[in-house]
């Protein structure tokens, strides 16, 4: 495997030489600070991109194109990590050596062509297709709370401010939708084109000189960016949060945020990770799921995740409408025995998990992308750095990041309200 790195001016570009897919996988990765009131904007404006543009006006129309091109697949996909906004625009196709005619240039146009040839008019979006996406959108929203744990937790990161960016949901919010109007996304779009980094990754067994003649030809990003851009959020400390809402769900959804202060590099990257785990990301032997589920039958699943930017772990489950209490409690002794009560056998088989996924991701078109990109934009390690550092996390080190942990929230979603 081969990386290279090319400055462009406006835009930087990453090839990765390899022989191992017969795919080829591109990302044109725009990145800026979120802004909360941005993030539906966005969602909307990188679906109308990708859907059509003045050369394709109707879905079908870029379909058919896009089977021509050997059934090359667009998509974009939004996403908040932290302090950041993410918007991946990903190109899949077929390697141009297996097909009968020699289509890499145009396959690689087309990306470009959608965002620098939009259905747009005198700086406005077709009103049709963008009515399209926002009830699309709305949708979207709207089925969040047909997920019970979705929903249970975007309600409870609200409490944790809303100056902090960890609060943000991704999706986005109908009053921000309401707001969307052809000139208003137009105007964002220039925004984003003005201001937001832009990274293009392209992985495949591939002529990468010419690919980087191609790219350069199209990728008509002009303004060079150079303001201040961070993943990490600051949540400071603070006394626990305890909230309770009723909602229409049969159960009772808990949500615990924990709160992780003054970590080290190594800290946040590595032990968190592997505390995490052993306390309920891992496999069916956590100590949240040996506590509420296998001693107590209390739930059928619960686990916990691990925000590395925001400095969180967040804890969620869903019992009987009697057994708040009690799993609270669980929960809470739970986080205790991370204390003084992690065993060898625990940390074992925590690595060969952790060390599992990694080796995994190796075989992952995209997340070989993802890891390229961390890296180069944060504080991501290699693989091999990565593996071999996780092997020797230890006992003691968990125990002292066990000190630097709180609750910060623990928020209830009552069930059994029927209204």
């Amino acid at each position: 495997m081969v990386y290279k790195e090319e400055k462009h001016g406006a835009f930087t570009l990453h090839t990765i030489k390899t022989d191992k897919f017969k795919l080829c996988h591109m990302e044109i990765i725009f990145r800026n600070n979120v802004v909360k009131e941005d993030i539906t904007k966005r969602n909307i404006l990188f679906d109308l991109l990708t859907e059509s543009n003045k050369d394709f006006e109707t879905k079908r129309s870029l379909t058919l194109r896009l089977e021509d091109l050997y059934n090359a697949s667009l998509y974009s996909v939004t996403s908040k990590v932290g302090n950041a906004i993410l918007t991946n625009v990903c190109l899949d196709f077929i390697n141009p050596k297996y097909t009968e005619k020699k289509v890499l240039e145009e396959t690689l146009k087309l990306p470009f062509d959608m965002i620098f040839n939009p259905l747009a008019t005198n700086k406005e979006f077709n009103n049709k297709l963008l009515e399209i996406i926002k009830k699309r959108a709305e949708a979207d929203i709207k089925s969040v709370q047909e997920n019970p744990k979705k929903y249970a937790i975007l309600e409870a990161i609200k409490t944790l401010g809303e100056n902090t960016p960890s609060s943000y949901s991704n999706i986005g919010s109908l009053f921000d939708l309401e707001n969307v109007t052809p000139e208003s996304l137009y105007k964002y779009y220039e925004k984003v084109l003005k201001n937001d980094f832009i990274d293009i990754y392209i992985i495949g067994d591939l002529d990468m000189e010419k690919v980087s003649e191609i790219i350069n030809k199209y990728a008509n990003f002009d303004i060079i960016k150079n303001h201040e851009f961070s993943f990490y959020v600051e949540n400071a400390k603070r006394k626990p949060v305890i909230k309770k809402e009723n909602f229409i769900y049969s159960q009772t959804n808990i949500t615990m945020i924990l709160s992780l202060t003054k970590l080290s590099e190594y800290e946040k990257k590595y032990v968190a990770n592997i505390y995490n785990l052993i306390l309920g990301g891992g496999s069916l032997e956590t100590k949240l799921f040996r506590r509420l589920r296998g001693e107590n039958s209390l739930c059928y699943n619960v686990n916990s995740m691990y925000q590395k930017y925001d400095g969180l772990i967040l804890i969620s489950t869903a019992v009987d409408i009697n057994s708040e209490e009690k799993a609270i409690k669980l929960i809470k002794q739970a986080i205790n025995d991370m204390t003084n009560k992690i065993t060898e056998e625990e940390l074992k088989k925590s690595k060969e998990l952790i060390i599992s996924a990694l080796t995994m991701n190796m075989d992952n078109i995209g997340k070989i992308v993802d890891n390229y990109f961390y890296r180069n934009t944060s504080d991501l390690d290699d693989y091999e750095t990565r593996i071999e550092t996780f092997k020797n996390v230890s006992i003691e080190e968990l125990y002292n990041l066990s000190k630097k942990i709180s609750i910060s929230t623990i928020h209830s979603l009552i069930g059994g309200d029927e209204e």
